[in-house]
């Protein structure tokens, strides 16, 4: 077998509905303090419900300002916080091997439906703001302007897929030698008319979200944006900075089965989970600890449910999960990479925060869901979930890591050699 090269996290940043600040955010998740609340600018639409989870409006004011793209400020912002904790500077002198890979399922939407509300008024906008802007991909050309980047980039849509996927795809880069370290991450906003076509299918809560709990009946949208820094192993040690975690390993399947809906048996998403494991070369029976996807959704977590039951089978009941939904929202696009966030802070602090407003009551649970109280464990192993519309199903595989862990892996990262 070839040697594969080891991916590590070094550096992440995040803004969420909670502030700025990865402190902030685990603080956040640790007392379990939701930010979803009535949105006061969705009142006046006649929707059944208005719940939704912003970032706070005077730092996305502030963040903003320099920026026609919410999803984009948030992007930059977390992009910095994670540069610092990674040691770096803003901008990167090998800017052609550092790749940048982010992920969006609606960013840009608002600024779109402003160009196409002002053209109908017959008001003219300046090209740029109405061309750029309104882009999905605006974020990645700013990022990439801002630091300096001219290697890989790309640019992942797949739902609520969308960031998990764009890791697995950055840790792949590195993998393949295309670059030695890479960006991934993404943000999205609390658009309104994401928030109209989730109230049209009644999937957005009138009460709180209630991950696989029997009473469940939706979630409600979130918004922000986060940024990990990967990196091959060689690279962070010839750098001597010290790892956060390694990512282990990622997987990603289709379901086949139906455009907004998951699938009624969970064996499609349960494929990305074992492709996962199997990329990470982990024995099911390995892992501690699943961020699931947790929606609150009748259909979403019964679909979860089965999957985690076919991809660890006996083991399941022993592992301990978590949904961070309750308290930010559902992030769209961006849930993925607040998820992988939550799953790197887990196992440094070797803590599970718990899951808000539910019962574990639902009678099919097939695992060790953490509500109440934040638990300590034993975390070595963890996985994070994604399921998105288009039946995207991908998940990504990380490993605490310690200084032993750290010196059995130099040797064949020195052999190597280079990046």
């Amino acid at each position: 077998m070839s040697y594969k090269r080891c991916v590590v996290v070094t550096g992440m940043g995040v803004v969420s509905p909670f502030g700025e600040g990865v402190d902030t955010f685990w603080s956040g998740l640790l007392a379990a303090q939701s930010r979803i609340a009535p949105v006061e600018r969705l009142s006046h639409g006649g929707y059944r419900s208005v719940l939704g989870a912003q970032v706070p409006p005077e730092l996305a004011a502030v963040l903003c300002e320099s920026e026609g793209d919410r999803a984009t400020a948030f992007v930059l912002r977390a992009t910095e916080e994670a540069l610092r904790m990674a040691g770096f500077g803003p901008r990167f002198a090998s800017r052609d091997r550092v790749a940048c890979v982010l992920g969006s399922l609606c960013a840009g939407i608002e600024n779109l439906i402003d160009v196409a509300a002002a053209y109908h008024r017959g008001e003219d906008w300046p090209a740029d703001r109405a061309t750029d802007v309104s882009l999905v991909n605006h974020q990645l050309l700013r990022l990439c302007q801002k630091h300096n980047l001219t290697g890989p980039t790309s640019m992942v849509s797949t739902a609520c897929a969308s960031t998990t996927d764009a890791i697995g795809y950055a840790a792949d880069l590195i993998r393949q030698g295309e670059c030695h370290i890479a960006l991934a991450g993404g943000g999205d906003t609390l658009a309104e008319l994401i928030h109209a076509g989730f109230n049209s299918l009644f999937s957005i809560t009138q009460s709180w979200p209630r991950p696989f709990d029997a009473s469940r009946d939706g979630f409600a949208i979130g918004e922000g944006g986060g940024m990990l820094v990967l990196e091959s192993l060689e690279s962070a040690l010839a750098r001597g900075a010290r790892p956060l975690v390694e990512l282990r390993g990622y997987g990603l399947s289709n379901t086949a089965y139906h455009l907004t809906a998951t699938s009624d048996d969970g064996r499609g998403e349960a494929l990305a989970i074992s492709r996962a494991l199997q990329d990470a070369q982990l024995p099911a029976g390995q892992v501690d600890y699943i961020n699931t996807h947790g929606t609150a959704t009748r259909h979403n977590d019964n679909s979860e449910m089965q999957a985690i039951s076919h991809a660890f089978g006996a083991d399941a009941p022993r592992i301990l999960a978590n949904s961070i939904k309750p308290l930010i929202g559902h992030c769209m696009g961006a849930a993925g990479i607040m998820e992988a966030i939550c799953t790197v802070l887990t196992l440094q602090k070797q803590t599970v925060t718990p899951t808000a407003f539910t019962d574990a009551n639902e009678s099919a649970l097939v695992f060790d869901l953490v509500v109440g109280e934040p638990r300590q464990a034993r975390l070595d192993h963890g996985i994070s979930q994604s399921f998105g519309f288009g039946g995207a199903c991908s998940c990504v595989v990380m490993t605490r890591w310690d200084e032993a862990q750290q010196a059995q892996q130099a040797a064949p990262a020195a052999q190597a050699g280079g990046h």
